[in-house]
């Protein structure tokens, strides 16, 4: 009996010390420096009940820390200490010290990261062939022309197919448009014609049936998200990937369908598509398409899964916030310019293709809405070894395993941070304002404060890409309903309207000639 108890206790003293007991101690290391942590934020217990709250609220949890007086901030994820900074100095800073001090790692690996655990968002950057892999998928998501052409059909498809035209009165859902659009237009891009073909998987019901390819890989990706915001898998992350629960299971015998139905298209890929140049670009540099013992995962299989789904989400939260925005009566200004830039293009017969960068007032009014409510709200990092961090000329200690992440919110909402990068007089960031990217869009971009796609290293190499689908998009919308209105539900008022990543909110458009009436 002595022999079995000795081991268990033993046991069960290494994990408080390592889980809770330690915990508490490195909290209090960082409170002596100054920071400062989340009310009530305690080992285990603590801010995850705030951020459950927060995404009720159609918000994300680093909302939080849009107007805390310190530099950095502190709360307790899980089983870990989590630092957010809003500064732009301190952002720079762990960009500069990304691969040696810090790098990527992301509780993310254990719920859409279940489809790709070997991709580039889940690798170091001195890992995995990182730097060339990277150079691959760029250089194969580069025919911008193709990528047009695609979105401009896609478009046309999905708004006829729903029935988006100006003064026939039909309300339409902008979210399954939405759905739709961004599902057929990113496989087509990444595999041309090979995502017709159907697989079988359980819906939310737990019934097999068969969907087409596109929309189990979304539904899939989404529902693995969310079931990751259960409270105990936000306390504990690998327990989302685990099949303690009925729902785990079904996601995970989902995810191998769409995996196995992924290396029969790496079999047959489409000339001129993404997965053929990049699955190309790959074998000539000896990358394998799927993971081994040797390599550990360094394949082409999972970067082109991520590539397909990681635009998802993030392309229809931001065309949903921009046309929140466009089709606000206080910025009814703001939509007849971007008009009117639309109809200076069909005017002179130009091609919309070469014309989409050197519309301003488009461009402009796109900025300010991924400032103003970005789509993705954190970069994660984790720290490899101790290091120090400066922020205003005081330098934090920083432990190793210590998670530090940028709060993108955060940093768009940094008033004193703006007024020193910037250094333009502009309207207050609570306020949504194009006229500061109309008028300083450089000085933004080049100052540090604006980073809705990352920077350094880690940029989302999908940025031009993205910065296309939601102006085509906004084109095509306006083109076809020039004059319509926003219906919000009524459990969504203006001050809660967010459609970030982590949100299910929605609303509905009537297709008439009363923009002015609104609901």
């Amino acid at each position: 009996m002595y022999l079995l108890v000795a081991p268990m206790v033993t046991g069960l003293l290494w994990i408080l010390w390592k889980y809770v007991v330690r915990l508490y101690f490195v909290r209090r290391f960082y409170e002596k420096q100054g920071i400062r942590f989340v009310k009530n934020s305690y080992p285990i217990f603590g801010p995850e009940m705030f951020v459950n709250g927060l995404v009720a609220n159609n918000k994300t949890h680093d909302w939080l820390y849009t107007e805390r007086p310190t530099d950095l901030y502190g709360s307790v994820r899980g089983f870990s200490v989590q630092l957010y900074t809003t500064d732009a100095e301190s952002c720079e800073e762990l960009i500069a010290k990304t691969g040696h001090y810090v790098d990527r790692d992301t509780p993310a690996k254990y719920s859409f990261g279940r489809m790709s655990p070997y991709a580039l968002t889940f690798y170091h950057l001195n890992d995995g062939r990182f730097k060339e892999r990277k150079v691959t998928l760029t250089q194969g998501m580069k025919d911008s022309r193709r990528l047009y052409e695609i979105l401009q059909r896609q478009a046309q498809i999905a708004l006829e197919r729903f029935s988006v035209k100006s003064e026939t009165g039909t309300t339409i859902n902008i979210r399954d448009i939405l759905d739709s659009w961004t599902r057929e237009s990113s496989g087509e891009s990444i595999w041309g014609s090979n995502i017709k073909r159907e697989i079988k998987v359980y819906d939310i019901n737990g019934e097999l049936k068969s969907f087409p390819f596109m929309e189990a890989l979304n539904e899939t990706f989404t529902d693995l998200r969310f079931n990751a915001f259960r409270f105990w898998h936000r306390v504990c992350f690998p327990l989302a990937a685990m099949p303690l629960t009925k729902e785990s299971r079904r996601l995970g015998y989902n995810v191998k369908v769409i995996r196995k139905a992924v290396e029969d298209m790496m079999t047959t890929p489409e000339p001129k598509s993404v997965a053929s140049l990049v699955q190309k670009a790959n074998e000539g540099l000896g990358i394998p398409k799927l993971a081994n013992t040797f390599w550990y995962g360094s394949n082409t299989r999972d970067d082109l899964m991520t590539a397909t789904i990681a635009g998802l989400d993030t392309i229809k939260s931001a065309v949903m916030e921009a046309l929140f925005h466009l089709l606000n009566p206080k910025n009814a200004s703001w939509k007849q310019r971007i008009l009117d830039e639309i109809k200076d293009v069909k005017e002179r017969n130009g091609d919309l293709f070469a014309e989409l960068p050197q519309m301003p007032v488009l461009s402009a009014f796109l900025l300010e809405t991924l400032r103003y409510e970005p789509p993705g709200s954190l970069f994660n990092n984790r720290a490899k070894k101790d290091f120090d961090l400066s922020v205003h000329g005081k330098k934090y200690r920083i432990k190793s395993g210590t998670r530090i992440v940028t709060s993108i919110h955060g940093l768009h909402q940094n008033e004193e941070n703006w007024r020193k990068k910037v250094g333009v007089e502009m309207a207050p960031l609570t306020e949504f304002d194009p006229n500061r990217f109309l008028k300083n869009a450089d000085a933004i971009n080049s100052s540090g404060c604006f980073m809705p796609f990352g920077k350094g290293p880690r940029r989302c190499p999908g940025q031009g890409a993205g910065l296309m689908m939601t102006k085509v998009f906004l084109v095509a919308f306006l083109n076809h309903n020039p004059n319509c209105r926003l219906v919000l539900p009524e459990n969504l008022g203006n001050d809660a309207a967010w459609f970030n990543l982590y949100s299910r909110a929605g609303y509905e458009i009537i297709c008439d000639d009363k923009p002015e009436a609104t609901n």
